[in-house]
């Protein structure tokens, strides 16, 4: 998760409501904790590295509080607004970084770890110049009001004081034009409703002047002058440039309040404050007026500043203190959540119903009987009309439903998990470098029957009990038995290792992985268990997922029971870091495809930020099948270091290309990142880049080239390979050429291309391929070219003028050596690619055994399946086992409103 450098905490104001003269609001304790001390451990657990503390009144007083080390000071000798406070810690940040984003808050705020997290992922995947925290009106408030553009767009921010001035002059202007006589004594009484004597000075300024130092009432023409119409009313533009005004009413009534927390780009800071005027009712700088600057301005370069707000639901996850009452109403939610301890299990109707009654849906939806129209409805969404994929997932449903009440030992209340397997159709072993995966799922999953617990154990049970025995654990035993610091010491920690190592691979590891990272992440409150009885019909070390999808359905239950505040790019990386208890080192693009899928489609995802960039439609009249080679790549052995290997050689390569390219370095910060667009470099220079990379190297070799400190975390990652040899240049050639094709195969899916879909998916998978069939069926080995020669002559091709060399020289359609494919895949590859009808065929998964995946036309299915059957299956005595794929829907928790 990305997050901003640098805070600027304003905490330079009196806090005069406070009634306190001894003690700063920041200082105010809360739960034994100074109020600025708590924010800043929050900000600090979210990321942000350095603070800037604008200190003014009682400066020395906060200064002393303070207890963390992370922190520069600026100092605001004069109070005059928070805008002129946020340039004095401007200031200080601009010797710091001339480029940076930057979080701006007030020293009283408590957000919410889970809601810095969601508003700092809008802010970097919608690439903002300026993201700010909203809330939806709920009652009286002096915060400022959010105005929106009919598409929903931020329009500005107008705050309360200069409302309540308009309001009034308004008052007083549309009097004397009815011709109504004003009294002064009335128009003081009416302005000091609203303003005390010292504000009503600035706000009312030359009226006020009038009334209260000269003592006389204004006759109707000395109004109309004070009182301008322009006085009465706000003037904006809208998104077309044409002027248009509202009343102070219109502008009261909006529905949003601003949090006054700000997540700016410093450039767009800049652009504010050369801006700002003090011509408001405070006579201040407003901070809040960067909203209003930014939204009606236009960038240097002519386009539109991109404003964002986030809407906080929860008004207890954004929370400030002004007068002592709000700081009681701050002490006693916290004091709540602190004696909670552990969030009371679901109540019957948020997706918990009777095993009975879910029985009884489950045989309506098969009779097709209108009761159950909502839960046939929901299968209809998530599975299709193919009714023999919905009759079958019928009777799976209701003999997990059965096996559970046996099992669970009565008609308890349940919830009901899905989490299907998954396919990459391109852009594999790219999604740890930041690359694209076109994803989708296939009606082949796991599915939970949850029953919520009080306690924080997690009892498993599954249909298969031959190889899925019964265990259970308590989540806060595992807890007290690991180092608890981050994930990254916890994952890389001996007990970690040898629990990885006792377990051998048993199937509750990866229920503790998701537990015990959501356990991590909602660090401030102990969660609640689950009984599981599971089923599952994923092939198993297949490379479709099997093991992630137990992943995800874990934490879909987790999250659900326990109410948990997530989002769906945080539940992605959660459950991607999760599975790193197990041992493997992989992204997170098996579980954004379990999670993101959607019935009849392919979604193209990013990593570094995560984004679904586009969804495309699966082509018509093919199909994906998914043939099983009947050996399995088990992540518990050798299997496991190998994939890490490669992971490190990614890594490494990236070390070598920073060092041996210093001026690119600012620019990479992964793999996928060295670029032609990215570096602004022609793609001969890529090849370049690659050539100064080691084919194969050594540790020892490497160690010369790399520090220690950045190699041994990768070294630790796996045991040292058999050869010895770390194949650099080979593996990060196939990792930029997937990249590109990742990026390619959307376009060309989108055009509907299948010739050109076919050849991407061959070339793919040479990268990935370890023998290579003649034409008369012998096997050879196959390496694809990485020495230099073959890169020179790329170079070459490229400045030749012709426009085929040049096409062919392209990245997309350079293979690389990554290696990770077995003899028996190979082959299935070849003997695929041989029937007519088949588009192309790959490895699916990450490879060292598992599947391979042929997009192939319905008319071809039976003759291919055929031909791997007599060429594959039957010569190697292996049972058939070749699934026929179309994309269901991504993991859920059913929510079929069900009868009680």
């Amino acid at each position: 998760m990305l997050a901003p450098k640098y805070s600027i905490i304003l905490a330079a104001g009196k806090g005069t409501r406070m009634q306190s003269a001894n003690l700063h609001k920041v200082c105010f304790p809360i739960d034994g904790t100074a109020a600025i001390n708590r924010s800043l451990e929050i900000y600090n657990r979210c990321g942000i590295a350095f603070h800037i503390i604008v200190v003014g009144a009682m400066a020395e007083q906060v200064m002393d509080t303070v207890e963390a080390e992370n922190v520069i000071y600026a100092y605001q000798a004069e109070q005059l607004g928070t805008a002129h406070a946020a340039r004095m810690g401007a200031r200080v940040l601009a010797a710091l970084s001339d480029k940076a984003e930057v979080l701006i808050v007030a020293g009283d705020r408590l957000i919410e770890p889970q809601v810095l997290e969601r508003f700092f992922d809008l802010f970097y995947s919608q690439s903002c110049d300026l993201a700010f925290l909203a809330l939806p009106r709920r009652r009286p408030s002096s915060l400022g009001r959010i105005l929106l553009n009919p598409d929903g767009s931020v329009l500005a921010d107008v705050e309360a004081a200069d409302i309540r001035q308009r309001q009034i002059y308004g008052e007083f202007r549309a009097q004397v034009e009815r011709g109504k006589k004003l009294s002064r004594e009335r128009m003081i009484q009416r302005i000091l409703q609203s303003f005390s004597d010292e504000k009503a000075a600035k706000a009312f300024a030359d009226l006020w002047e009038v009334l209260v130092t000269q003592k006389r009432t204004p006759q109707r023409e000395e109004v109309l002058a004070l009182i301008p119409e322009g006085m009465t009313r706000f003037d904006f533009v809208d998104r077309e440039g044409r002027p248009f005004s509202l009343s102070p009413e219109e502008v009261e009534n909006t529905p949003l309040y601003n949090s006054s927390v700000y997540l700016v780009k410093t450039g767009a800071l800049a652009f504010v404050l050369e801006r700002l005027e003090r011509n408001n009712a405070q006579g201040e700088e407003y901070l809040p007026d960067m909203i209003t600057i930014l939204s009606q301005s236009r960038n240097a370069d002519g386009g539109a500043f991109v404003v964002r707000a986030l809407t906080i639901e929860d008004e207890n996850a954004v929370m400030a203190f002004n007068d002592p009452a709000e700081l009681l109403e701050i002490e006693a939610h916290v004091q709540a959540r602190k004696q909670q301890g552990m969030v009371p299990a679901l109540p019957e109707g948020d997706h918990l119903r009777r095993l009975s009654q879910w029985s009884a849906a489950f045989r309506d939806a098969r009779a097709g009987k209108g009761g159950a129209s909502q839960l046939r409805e929901e299968l209809i969404r998530l599975y299709g009309r193919d009714e023999e994929l919905l009759e079958e997932r019928i009777r799976t449903y209701s003999r997990l439903i059965e096996h559970a009440a046996t099992v669970l030992g009565g008609d308890e209340a349940v919830l009901l998990v899905r989490s299907p397997g998954r396919v990459n159709l391109m852009g594999r072993h790219v999604d740890h470098q930041g690359g694209h995966c076109n994803l989708m799922t296939i009606g082949y999953e796991t599915l939970a029957v949850v029953r919520p617990r009080k306690d924080d154990r997690i009892c498993l049970y599954n249909l298969d009990t031959e190889r899925f025995p019964d265990r259970d654990f308590s989540i806060g035993e595992l807890v007290s038995e690991l180092p608890w610091d981050d994930w990254i010491s916890l994952i890389n920690s001996e007990e970690v290792s040898h629990l990885v190592l006792s377990a051998g691979g048993d199937w509750s590891q990866y229920v503790k992985a998701a537990a015990l990272r959501l356990q991590k992440k909602f660090v401030d409150r102990r969660l609640c268990g689950v009984d599981m009885v599971v089923d599952g019909n994923i092939p198993i070390a297949a490379g479709l997922s099997s093991s992630s999808a137990l992943v995800v359905a874990t934490a879909e239950a987790m999250v659900a029971v326990n109410r948990l505040d997530t989002f769906p790019s945080q539940f992605v990386d959660l459950c991607g870091q999760g599975e790193w208890f197990v041992g493997t080192r992989g992204g997170s693009a098996d579980h954004a495809a379990i999670k993101y899928g959607q019935r009849g489609k392919v979604v193209k995802v990013t990593f570094f930020e995560f984004a679904v960039e586009d969804i495309l439609p699966f082509p018509k009249n093919y199909s994906l099948l998914v043939c099983d080679s009947g050996l399995k790549a088990q992540k518990t052995t050798n299997a496991k270091d190998q994939f890490n290997h490669r992971v490190a050689c990614y890594r490494i390569g990236t070390l070598l290309i920073k060092k041996f390219f210093p001026r690119y370095a600012p620019w990479i910060q992964h793999l996928r990142d060295v670029n032609t667009q990215n570096l602004d470099v022609p793609l001969g220079w890529i090849y370049k880049i690659l050539l100064h990379l080691p084919e194969k190297t050594t540790r020892d070799e490497l160690r010369e080239l790399v520090p220690t400190a950045q190699l041994e975390p990768l070294f630790d990652s796996h045991r040292p390979p058999e050869d010895g040899v770390y194949p650099i240049r080979g593996v990060v050639l196939y990792g930029l050429a997937e990249c590109a094709r990742s990026r390619y195969f959307a376009d060309v899916l989108k055009d509907n291309n299948l010739e050109e879909i076919g050849r991407l998916m061959n070339v793919s998978h040479d990268g990935d391929r370890v023998v290579r069939h003649t034409p008369d069926g012998k096997a050879v080995a196959y390496a694809a070219p990485t020495d230099n020669s073959y890169l020179l002559g790329l170079i070459n091709d490229l400045e030749s003028g012709d426009p085929g060399r040049v096409l062919a020289a392209q990245l997309q359609w350079q293979p690389g050596a990554y290696h990770c494919s077995i003899p028996e895949i190979d082959t299935m590859v070849d003997v695929a690619l041989s029937v007519d009808g088949v588009l192309g065929a790959q490895l699916a998964g990450a490879g060292l055994g598992g599947c391979m995946m042929l997009l192939v036309h319905e008319d071809a299915v039976a003759k291919v399946a055929g031909a791997l059957k007599a060429r594959y299956y039957q010569p190697e005595k292996r049972a058939v086992s070749i699934l026929r794929c179309r994309p269901i829907s991504g993991s859920s928790v059913l929510l079929a409103g069900l009868q009680s």
